[in-house]
């Protein structure tokens, strides 16, 4: 008899009804992870390398097409239209000009808002026209003369006051023309006033005495009692003696004084150096100090 057929053979395995293989679904995962290597500082590169001529064409084409339009315009328009923009420019730089002008005043009249205001006397902000490059902080000549009521004599001073509220001396007007003054300053050596010392309770003269100018900008300060006792950095003022000049305004201070005289010595007098309270190496604008007119009555006129 034959053998029967090995009953032990494995069998296929059902097929289950209705199961079909999603083949879409691998796409929600290449993606994700496509977009996230694409955001990495290489793959960034590298798409960017491959789009660019892309992005070119638009630009191109755009390029090209404004070239062909100038093109389109006579030689005689293209140049009509270079001088219409010539001419806007020039103006735009006047207007800025002129902007610039008027910021620059109205910086001078907030800064002249905070001096204060001194009993008889106008205030006229000006501006710094020339300065001498040999002697630059001897003196300058500002836009103010005759024709806007200055006079030799009138004192003038920094536009803005220091830190303490104190109106700064500057120097005073030497000549006058009609739209220009010169003004010598507290450096120049022919420019000698009076000058208190409150602290010392003393007075000198500034610029006399023969002393001799340092180089450190210093204007010299003589005939000082011999007998009073000065501090270094003392802060000397106008005394108001002389007829423009209003008494109060601080000078500069007190940068190096003379010894004692020796016992039984012949000498009334010291001298010593002021560093000037005003900053003269960068000035650009001034505040001249005007006398008040007085009305016949006794007021005091604008």
């Amino acid at each position: 008899m034959r053998k029967s057929k090995n009953k032990s053979k494995e069998k296929p395995l059902p097929i289950i009804s209705g199961y079909k293989p999603n083949r879409h679904l691998a796409w929600y995962i290449f993606l994700p992870v496509f977009v996230l290597i694409c955001a990495s500082a290489p793959w960034q590169r590298t798409v960017a390398n491959f789009f660019a001529p892309y992005l070119e064409i638009g630009n191109s084409v755009s390029g090209a097409f404004a070239d062909q339009t100038v093109k389109l315009h006579s030689r005689k328009k293209l140049a009509d239209e270079v001088m219409r923009l010539r001419k806007q420019n020039l103006e735009l730089a006047v207007q800025n000009t002129v902007y610039k002008r008027l910021a620059e005043e109205n910086r001078q009249l907030r800064s002249m808002l905070k001096l204060s205001v001194l009993p008889g006397y106008e205030y006229a902000s000006c501006d710094i026209l020339l300065r001498d490059p040999w002697l630059w902080n001897n003196g300058f000549t500002i836009n103010l003369g005759s024709k806007d009521g200055l006079q030799p004599g009138l004192a003038v001073i920094a536009p803005a006051p220091d830190r303490a509220g104190r109106v700064v001396l500057l120097g005073v007007i030497e000549s006058v023309s009609k739209f220009t003054s010169h003004v010598i300053s507290v450096l120049n050596p022919e420019f000698s006033i009076s000058v208190s010392l409150p602290e010392s309770g003393a007075v000198g003269f500034l610029n006399a005495g023969g002393f001799e100018h340092s180089a450190g900008n210093m204007a010299s300060v003589g005939f000082l009692p011999a007998n009073s006792t000065f501090a270094i950095n003392e802060q000397i003022f106008t005394t108001g003696f002389e007829a423009s000049i209003p008494g109060g305004l601080w000078v500069g201070s007190l940068a190096s004084i003379e010894q004692h005289s020796m016992p039984f010595g012949n000498r009334l007098y010291r001298r010593g150096l002021m560093r000037p309270a005003g900053n003269l190496e960068h000035l650009r604008s001034a505040v001249v100090v005007k006398v008040r007119k007085t009305s016949q009555d006794g007021t005091s006129g604008q």
